[in-house]
């Protein structure tokens, strides 16, 4: 064990291979996220953009029944190469289509893929670094992945500007290309073992293994929460610091860039945690700190509170979405793990889609201001109640690994 936990995950040639490549990938993300919403919205209005982002939303939740079966079923390289194939076809069709409607059927396609190789990604690190290492792995992954995603959002506008969207997703096509060839190189192979007794379902595999964990069945409701209530305070966000707090498009960017920043530093964070004990204190610290930084946000009357809010929703989010998806990857049996991540990610989406409707509603009723304290207040009691009903679970069911 103490050997082990002193293994640099960068001694595994496949993770020197995989999260770099992901990483880039997750910055072509952002790219083209710029570029079709810049396209989207010029001539088309804020209905045209929340179309946009429910195209990017609904397919994770469609191919939820159909994404871990997929991916527990099949050779994970089959998978990989075709799923990342898919995608780069809709880059490539994206860079070559303007009008709105192909655009958003595009946008479908695109993440169809993503729904299939984000679980198949997620299911085969553990197979590359060993059980012990996948909370360090998680960690470093994401926080490359907050590295990265910085990036694309920056370098996207400045694409946009010199080559137009059509090479900003000619871009992002080009990063799902260097992952098809990752996939393609990596030696590691996760696929259903030969008359191995397979668990029939999708979702219903995937739901039943987190509901069947005594952590698990607590700490991921707690997420649901909390997704739908960030996600739900983004949407007033820009009224808030733009409007009541006049600080204009530079201090918007300079709020988006701290969340960022803080997001990096709590996934880093996450990594450290050794055990499935520190790591579901990280997932209340998160919750708490979320919590309290929204209610920050909503009282800030000048942009060094903003900041300090803004810092610690992005800490608090890095670290609850890092020791969750540990935990859930640790705890899960390696034959359901791609539909429990399909299943975490499609329920976790679905909460997105839900947050946008009810953070229009809490705008109007509430304000931008009385929405991120009532938020905040409404988060700062799930984390008390998520960490009220872990104190309860035994030790012994705790740190149950890999059941």
């Amino acid at each position: 064990m103490k050997q082990t936990l002193q293994t640099s995950i960068w001694s595994y040639r496949d993770i020197r291979l995989v999260l770099p490549a992901r990483a880039l990938s997750y910055a072509g993300d952002a790219i083209a996220m710029i570029a079709l919403t810049l396209r989207v919205s010029d001539g088309h209005g804020p209905a045209a953009v929340t179309a946009l982002l429910l195209a990017f939303a609904v397919p994770t939740v469609a191919m939820i029944p159909f994404a871990g079966r997929i991916v527990d079923g099949f050779d994970s390289r089959t998978v990989l190469v075709w799923s990342g194939l898919l995608q780069v076809i809709a880059g490539v069709g994206l860079a070559l289509v303007h009008d709105l409607v192909p655009t958003l059927l595009l946008v479908c396609v695109l993440q169809i893929g993503q729904a299939v190789s984000g679980p198949a990604w997620g299911a085969l690190i553990p197979r590359i670094v060993g059980e012990e290492l996948i909370g360090r792995t998680t960690g470093v992954s994401q926080a490359l992945v907050g590295v990265a995603t910085l990036a694309g959002s920056a370098a996207g506008g400045l694409l946009v500007g010199w080559s137009g969207s059509r090479g900003a997703l000619l871009v992002d096509s080009a990063t799902f290309l260097v992952l098809v060839v990752v996939a393609a190189l990596v030696r590691t192979r996760r696929r259903p073992e030969p008359g191995a007794d397979v668990e029939k379902g999708g979702v219903s595999a995937g739901l039943r293994s987190i509901f069947g964990d005594g952590v698990l069945r607590i700490l991921v409701p707690g997420l649901w929460v909390f997704v739908l209530v960030g996600e739900a305070v983004n949407v007033v966000e820009v009224f808030l610091i733009t409007g009541e707090l006049g600080l204009g498009p530079s201090g918007y960017g300079a709020a988006g860039a701290a969340t960022g920043a803080g997001a990096i530093l709590g996934a880093w964070y996450s990594g450290r945690l050794r055990s499935d004990r520190t790591r579901t204190r990280g997932v209340v610290a998160g919750m708490a700190a979320i919590g309290t930084a929204c209610v920050v946000i909503g009282l800030a009357g000048n942009f060094a509170v903003l900041l300090v809010g803004a810092t610690g929703i992005g800490l608090g989010s890095g670290m609850l979405n890092a020791a969750t998806s540990a935990l859930v990857v640790t705890r899960s049996s390696d034959a359901v793990r791609g539909r429990v991540i399909a299943a975490l990610n499609g329920t976790a989406r679905s909460c997105s889609i839900f947050a946008m409707l009810l953070g229009g509603l809490a705008g109007t009723l509430l304000g931008p201001r009385g929405t991120f304290v009532t938020g905040g207040v409404a988060c700062a009691v799930a984390a008390a109640a998520v960490g009220a009903l872990v104190v309860r679970v035994k030790d012994s069911e705790l740190e149950v690994i890999s059941h």
